[in-house]
């Protein structure tokens, strides 16, 4: 068997597996174009490449993997902290941590066709390490990690937020991060049976961009409002605050 090689170079009868996609057509379907190719094609080198490879010099992907994943956290903990403003840090680290586990980005990696791309020794290949969730996840990091260094935070959080599009908006329909309501129903019932009550005290802004102010009321004395972009966002801030409150006075 013979494949040419960087820099030119040929060898007869090589063992390395040579990746069955290019990084051109691994960045079409990565939707995303870099100016310095040579960090995508860096990306793409699972280690076992560099102990059988011809080429000097070949350096791993793992160090982009490593800042690629700090990258990744980043940007998932802004985007749920401006995403979910009534959640509090217990989900939200519960969210993190389901977004960015190996099973989820293995899962993105092969959608993506990742595996296909990575340049890897025949003896990982033969093992199907193309397919292996750690490697897919680890190799999708370092690819994250050169978008960064190629375009910077606005690339890689545009990136990273495609990416997890459709998981971020499945978060959405789980209720816990906004049941401030119920909890504070459940603190009056428990305690003196406080009625509770709430009102739209305010609405201010455009139309296509409503604001709501609504006020909580908990007996006589026990008052606090909120704002959100829905009565009913406004009416959860509202009630979270006097949580807040409520549980602060106790401590």
């Amino acid at each position: 068997m013979r494949i040419v090689v960087s820099h030119g170079r040929s060898v007869e009868d090589t063992n390395i597996e040579m990746p069955a996609s290019s990084p051109v057509q691994f960045q079409q379907r990565l939707g995303y174009r870099f100016r310095d190719e040579q960090l995508l094609r860096r990306a793409l080198v699972h280690n076992s490449y560099t102990n059988e490879a011809a080429e000097p010099n070949v350096e791993s992907n793992e160090r982009l993997e490593f800042l690629g994943d700090a990258v990744l956290g980043a940007v998932v903990a802004r985007e749920l902290f401006h995403r979910f403003p009534l959640a509090s840090e217990g989900w939200m680290t519960v969210a993190r941590s389901q977004l960015v586990r190996n099973s989820t980005l293995g899962e993105i990696a092969r959608s993506l066709e990742l595996g296909a791309a990575l340049q890897m020794g025949a003896g990982a290949a033969m093992v199907d390490a193309r397919n292996q969730t750690k490697v897919l996840s680890r190799s999708l990091e370092a690819v994250i990690g050169a978008v960064w260094l190629d375009g910077g935070d606005s690339a890689a959080d545009c990136l990273v937020r495609q990416l997890l599009s459709d998981r971020i908006a499945q978060l959405a329909h789980d209720q816990s991060y906004r049941d401030a309501k119920s909890e504070l129903q459940e603190l009056a019932q428990s305690t003196d049976r406080a009625k509770l009550e709430y009102e739209i005290v305010n609405q201010f802004g455009p139309v296509h961009e409503r604001t709501f102010r609504a006020e909580v009321r908990m007996g006589d004395d026990r008052v606090a409002t909120g704002e959100g972009k829905s009565k009913r966002q406004a009416e959860q801030i509202a009630a979270q605050s006097l949580l807040d409150r409520l549980k602060a006075s106790t401590d």
